[in-house]
């Protein structure tokens, strides 16, 4: 089983998630992300970067990342983490998106599985992640594109091997925000699902 760090940012959500059950079992390690230290991620396998992290922090701690993913471990993050500020090579890009489609019965989320056989889903279903998401990402050069939006065929949740030496997890969903927030039942399943898949993938 993988050994998995979670970033702390000290909001209520985060505490919620990250400390408490029913997700507290699978971090090996909750670590305040204001003082990261390299020295704290020596005996990790994954790293979360986790929903609506500080992102003046997450500016300030990006050569952590860097290192961290030079020893060939791999990088999570997670959606509201304004990753065009301190993510290098990975584009953001704003998408329209009704938040109150779920009112209407005839609505359905504008998402699509590009890559039915990717582990992920053998934890979770489609309908599983869907509440909402914040923007989606340009497909990079080799990645492997998992989730999309319909009609932009931009990514919302995709996976990069060979990211400056890791592997690279991406996706505009927050589920550890809504499950810490006490709303958006889906957004547990999903982190059930995502911190299962995590802890059995296999590392370089």
């Amino acid at each position: 089983m993988n050994n998995i760090a979670a970033l702390n940012s000290g909001t209520a959500f985060h505490i919620v998630s990250l400390t408490k059950e029913p997700f507290n079992k699978y971090f090996k390690k909750v670590l305040y992300l204001p003082t990261l230290s390299f020295e704290e991620l020596k005996d990790i396998d994954i790293l979360l970067i986790t929903c609506s992290s500080m992102y003046d922090q997450l500016q300030k701690k990006k050569d952590i990342f860097y290192k961290f993913l030079q020893e060939g471990k791999t990088l999570v993050v997670m959606g509201r983490n304004e990753t065009k500020y301190w993510l290098k090579d990975i584009k953001e890009v704003e998408l329209p998106f009704n938040f109150w489609w779920w009112l209407d019965e005839k609505n359905s989320i504008d998402l699509e599985v590009v890559k039915p056989e990717y582990p992920l889903f053998k934890h979770i279903k489609l309908k599983d992640m869907s509440w909402h998401y914040h923007g989606g990402f340009e497909i990079p050069k080799n990645a492997l594109n998992v989730i999309e939006q319909k009609d932009s065929k931009k990514s919302v949740f995709f996976e990069l091997d060979n990211y400056y030496g890791g592997k690279l997890i991406v996706t505009s969903l927050d589920p550890f925000y809504h499950h810490g927030s006490f709303f958006m039942p889906n957004a547990t399943k999903f982190g059930f699902g995502l911190l299962n898949y995590l802890k059995d993938l296999k590392i370089k």
